[in-house]
Order: structure tokens, then C-alpha cells, then sequence
């Protein structure tokens, strides 16, 4: 027997355990067999060693004790096989556990292994150099159910591998395959021990790809878990079907533009939280998404523990706030990518319309959640397909007295039904699902086709007014893009005015400067949109050179209240500020006569709204400007 390998194995067994338990504490079924594995590994090796040492240093008449350690490695050993094959079983079966039906019924050939090591009878030869080595019936027996177990292990890796990731799939089944060759070669070359080499390989390979502590948690957050760890997770619980909790704190800022020092405070609140909940409730924290921490609880009664700590958490002022939220799991999900699904929606969209600092996330909140994904299933497929629309509303001027320019905007039809989708619902997600640009794109394109087929500028029409998104005044062939297209159609630039959304999402001050540049030398211009609301404000007008102010239907609503007559005040003073700077004004959302009179009288200059039409498609805003219908009436300007 050689006692040099199983030295080396034993040393590096050590160290994994060390690491492994210093590092996490394994809550899936899958890590605890594997820390039993290099458990009995770290045993058997252990009793290889002793057993060198009695067959070597201990003379015959120890036939009792020699028997005795012999049983042990050989027991322990197959003892070994059969944990690695729960391991592989508990990766490879979709419950990703191991039930005990299915640990009794895997045991059986190491039981008949266990009864022949007992009752067989083993003989002890010596090679020419010295070595001790084993044979006879009760040796055989043992080899052939090791070998079965590992050539099972072999076969249910590859017949499985699609349940496997790629890098999984290469470990086990490199790891297995090893294990498999060198248990053979030990068979057949007398007094050759190797198999402590082959646990030490398969542990080493496992342990460096799938089992790895130190894959499994976020860097900047010490002891908190991170995506994939809670995946595996998930899975394992929806595998046993038993009832369980997700429960998450979700940290919301009070803006939507992170700085460094907003990341530092947000890791440290999320460390803080993690720890605190660790201490109180003793339950792991995983980062189930940036801004949410998620934990799972089987007890209804820690709950209600786990909402008054997170209530009563004192964030001590800062950039972030705490909300509660709970979903019970098996009610609302089916299973662990549902339930993944339903975290990050309601951590990414749900959470910025709620006001309440608890959450039960109810079949209420799962429709939303549907209804928003099939939302971006049919924006994925009119993006492949070309089906937005473009619809036009006419903008009147008030010198002129005719509708001189009109806003294009998007529309998109339901696939199965006359009915619109709300851009309001659409252009968010497509802003999220990073879809925006090439809707852009398609809108731009529509945009210069109908201009041209129709002679627009024959109408007396002198601009349309086209929407770029943040995504897309920030990319740097955005220029390239927006001036082949004019070109393409023989557009004169100055007839295209862009009105830029969202500006405070735009990340790249130096590429959004540079387009506007090259943009406004060819000819076009730009106006803010919705002035008086969301992120546009004076600091924007400060930025760039605009030539328009839109003012947001909302703030002239609200300066028009006649219950509040006072608020007519705002709407004057910001005239009369942004016409002093050297600003044209539009107001959107005229829906009265009373309104666009008043809107007139303060020095309004153009009027967009109802009153006047809606968003038409292309036909219709042809026959629209055929026949000029709801034209400016003279009468209202300076009375």
C-alpha cells in the first residue's frame, strides 16, 4: 500500500473543509452532501492511512485489527460513492433535493456492499517491491458496486446535461469520469492506492466550479449572498413544495441618479440590514436584486419579527428609505423563475408607485406584473416586425394663425385587438428592455417617408416635431443615424425640430453635446418637452441652447384651476421669465376655448391640444390640413 497519496489527499481535503466551514454555512441540500462527502472523504482517507500503518508496522498475529481497519476503508469508501451520487442526483433531478425515498432506495447496492464486507471472506498479498494489497471474493463484490455507482453517476450526467450549466456539466462530469479510471487502474495494479487522489480530484473540481463559498456572495457586501446563490436556492424550495416566505427589504433613493458615494451608503445600509436580521432572526440575506435584499423564512410568526425590525430600522436620515415586502411563495408563483420575476418587478417598477412601507405582494400585484410583460412581449415583437405607428397633432401658431408644425407620435396596436396600448405604459418598458433606441429609430424613419410622400411643406407646414429619447441623443451614432435617414429622403434639416425626453437619464454629457451640436449646424432645432414636470426645469434650459418650451399639460391645468385663481400667477410669472431669456412657447393641453384665450392673452404662442385635434394618423392629418378645420380665430388674439 502507498502511503504518499493519501498524504497529499487528507492535506487538501483539510483545507477545503476549513475553508468551506469558515466561509457559509450550507443551506442547500445539495451543499450539505457535499460537505458529508468531504466529511467521509477526509474518514476514509484517515482509515487508508491507519491501515498502511497496520498492514506495514503491525505483524500478522494482528489478523483481528488488520480485518477491522480493512472494513473501515472499504465501507467508508463505498460509504463515499454513495453521498457523490446523491450530490449528482440532487443537481441533475428537477426538484434539485434529495428526498429520503430516494436516499433509501440509492443505498440499497451500498447495503449489499456493507453485508458482503461482513460476512465475505478477504485474502492479503505482498508485491515484489513491498506492497500490501487485498483480494478475494468480498473485495470483488465492493469494486463492482463502487463501479456501478460511478458508472450511474457518468450516464446521469450526460443524459441530464441540459439540467446542468455548461461549466457544472464539465466538473461533474470530468470529475466523475477520473474518478471512474483511476478506481479502475487501483483494481488492476496490485498494491496501488489511488482512490484517495480520485475523491481529492473529484473534491478539488466540485468545490472550485459549483461549490465554491466565495462565488456565492456579493464582494462588496461581506456575508450577504448574492443572485445565483438565491436561484439555487429557490429552486431547492419549490422543489420540496413545502410552504415558505420571501421576504424582502427593498432600498428605494430619493433620486434616480446614483452617485459613487450613494453606492458606498447603499452597501453599508444593505451590510447593516443583512447583519441585523442575521443577529435577530438568524436567517441568511441574499441580493435578490441592486437595491433588494431578500430572505426566507417558513414561519408565518417571523413575519410579523421581521416587519417590526425592518419598521423600526433607524436609517438615520441618508439618500434611502426601507420597504417591507412579503410573498408567499408557493401561492404566488409556480415556480423559482416566477418567483425571481415577480422580485424584480416589483423592486424595479412596483416599488416607485407605492407609498406604503409594508407590501403583501397579492395575485393583485402578479396581474400587474403580467400585464406589464405582455406589454413587452408585443414591444419585442413590433420592434422585430416594424408595427408602430405614427399618429400626428396638429400645433397651431398664433402669428400665423394656421397649424404650421405638428407633433409626431408613436402608437401601438394591440396584435388581437383594435385597442391601443398607452405610451405611458409602452415607452417605460421599452426604456427598461433597452428597446427605446431602435423605436426611435423606426418612429424617425416613418417620419421622413411621410413627410416626403406628402409633401408636407406644401400645407404650409413648416416643422414636425420628433421625440429623441435620453438612450438615443446619448449614442454615438445617433447623428450618423438621424442625418442619413433626412438625407435618404431629401428632408431639409431646419423642418425637423427634436424634442428630447427624459434628459435627466442621459449619462454622457460629452456624446449628447457633441449630437446636438452637429444637429443644430445642419439646420434643426430643439425644444424641452413637459416643462413644469418630471426632470425638465430650469438647469435643463441652462444646459442647452433651446429654441422651445413646451409646457406640460399638467402645469397649465393646474395654473388655469379656477378654484385657486391665484395659481394664474405662476403661469405669467413663467411666461413672462422664459420669453425674457429668449424662449417660444407652446402649452400642451388645451381643451377649451376659455383656456387657449387666457393661454393667448399671457403670450402663449403656440397652442397644442384637443380643443383643436387629437393625435390623427397620417391619412386623416392630410384631410385635417385639407381642410384647416378649427383654425385660429382672429377674434380671441389681443382681446
Amino acid at each position: 500500500m502507498e502511503i504518499r497519496t493519501p498524504i497529499v489527499a487528507i492535506i487538501v481535503l483539510s483545507i477545503l473543509i476549513i475553508i468551506y466551514l469558515r466561509k457559509t454555512k450550507p443551506q442547500l441540500s445539495s451543499s450539505r452532501v457535499f460537505f458529508a462527502f468531504l466529511l467521509m472523504a477526509f474518514i476514509n482517507i484517515v482509515s487508508e492511512i491507519t491501515e498502511c500503518y497496520v498492514f506495514i508496522y503491525l505483524g500478522g498475529s494482528f489478523n483481528a485489527l488488520r480485518r477491522g481497519v480493512q472494513n473501515f476503508y472499504i465501507g467508508s469508501l463505498l460509504i463515499c460513492t454513495y453521498v457523490m451520487a446523491l450530490y449528482v442526483y440532487s443537481k441533475v433531478t428537477v426538484k434539485r433535493g434529495v428526498s429520503a425515498r430516494v436516499s433509501a432506495i440509492l443505498a440499497i447496492p451500498l447495503v449489499i456492499g456493507l453485508i458482503s464486507m461482513l460476512t465475505g471472506k478477504a485474502r492479503y498479498g505482498r508485491t515484489q517491491t513491498g506492497f500490501y494489497y487485498n483480494y478475494g471474493t468480498m473485495i470483488i463484490v465492493c469494486y463492482f458496486i463502487g463501479f456501478f455507482y460511478l458508472l450511474a453517476m457518468v450516464i446521469s450526467i450526460v443524459i441530464y446535461r441540459k439540467r446542468l450549466r455548461r461549466e457544472d456539466f464539465i466538473a461533474l462530469f470530468s470529475g466523475t469520469l477520473a474518478w471512474l479510471f483511476l478506481a479502475a487502474y487501483q483494481c488492476y495494479t496490485k498494491g496501488i492506492q489511488v482512490s484517495a487522489i480520485a475523491m481529492m480530484v473529484m473534491a478539488l473540481v466540485i468545490f472550485l466550479v459549483i461549490e465554491n463559498p466565495k462565488e456565492l456572495f456579493e464582494r462588496a457586501l461581506p456575508n450577504v449572498k448574492n443572485k445565483d446563490a438565491f436561484t439555487m436556492y429557490l429552486l431547492e424550495k419549490y422543489g420540496h413544495e413545502k410552504p415558505f416566505f420571501i421576504v424582502s427589504v427593498i432600498f428605494t433613493g430619493k433620486t434616480s441618479v446614483q452617485t459613487a458615494a450613494n453606492r458606498d451608503e447603499l452597501y453599508k445600509l444593505q451590510a447593516d440590514v443583512a447583519e441585523l436580521i442575521q443577529y435577530k432572526l438568524d436567517v441568511d440575506g441574499y441580493l435578490s436584486n441592486w437595491n433588494t435584499l431578500s430572505f426566507v423564512v417558513v414561519s408565518p410568526e417571523k413575519i410579523e419579527e421581521f416587519m417590526n425590525i425592518i419598521n423600526n430600522y433607524k436609517v438615520d436620515g441618508g439618500n434611502y428609505k426601507l420597504t417591507f415586502a412579503v410573498i408567499d411563495a408557493l401561492k404566488c408563483a409556480k415556480d423559482a423563475n416566477e418567483a425571481l420575476q415577480i422580485l424584480v418587478y416589483v423592486s424595479g417598477e412596483y416599488i416607485y408607485k407605492q407609498s406604503s412601507p409594508n407590501l403583501v405582494i397579492d395575485e393583485s400585484v402578479i396581474d400587474k406584473m403580467r400585464y406589464r410583460n405582455t406589454i413587452e412581449d408585443v414591444v419585442r415583437e413590433s420592434v422585430r416586425n416594424n408595427a408602430f405607428e405614427v399618429y400626428y397633432q396638429p400645433i397651431l401658431s398664433v402669428k400665423d394663425g394656421a397649424f404650421s408644425s405638428a407633433e409626431a407620435l408613436v402608437r401601438l396596436k394591440r396584435p388581437d385587438s383594435a385597442n391601443y396600448i398607452s405610451p405611458e405604459d409602452f415607452i417605460p418598458i421599452a426604456e427598461k428592455c433597452g428597446l427605446i433606441q431602435q423605436i426611435d429609430d423606426l418612429v424617425f424613419e416613418k417620419v421622413c417617408s411621410f413627410i416626403a410622400k406628402e409633401n408636407i411643406s406644401s400645407f404650409g407646414v413648416k416643422t414636425i416635431e420628433v421625440n429623441l429619447s435620453g438612450n438615443e441623443v446619448v449614442d454615438h451614432q445617433a447623428f450618423e443615424r438621424l442625418s442619413r435617414k433626412m438625407e435618404k429622403y431629401h428632408i431639409p434639416p431646419k423642418f425637423i425640430n427634436f424634442e428630447i425626453t427624459e434628459t435627466a437619464y442621459i449619462n454622457n454629457d460629452e456624446a449628447f453635446r457633441e449630437n446636438v451640436r452637429r444637429l443644430k449646424e445642419m439646420g434643426s432645432t430643439f425644444s424641452m418637452d413637459d416643462f413644469g414636470s418630471g426632470y425638465s426645469n430650469l438647469l435643463e434650459i441652462l444646459k442647452m441652447d433651446y429654441i422651445l418650451v413646451k409646457m406640460d399639460k399638467e402645469f397649465i391645468w393646474n395654473c388655469l384651476d379656477k378654484e385657486r385663481p391665484e395659481n394664474l400667477k405662476m403661469l405669467q410669472y413663467t411666461i413672462n421669465f422664459l420669453k425674457e431669456y429668449g424662449l417660444h412657447i407652446l402649452a400642451e393641453g388645451v381643451e377649451t376655448m376659455e383656456q387657449a384665450k387666457i393661454l393667448i392673452d399671457n403670450g402663449v404662442e403656440y397652442l397644442q391640444g384637443f380643443y383643436y385635434s387629437r393625435p390623427i394618423p397620417e391619412k386623416e392629418y392630410i384631410e385635417f390640413l385639407n381642410t384647416q378645420k378649427g383654425l385660429f380665430e382672429p377674434s380671441m388674439k389681443g382681446e
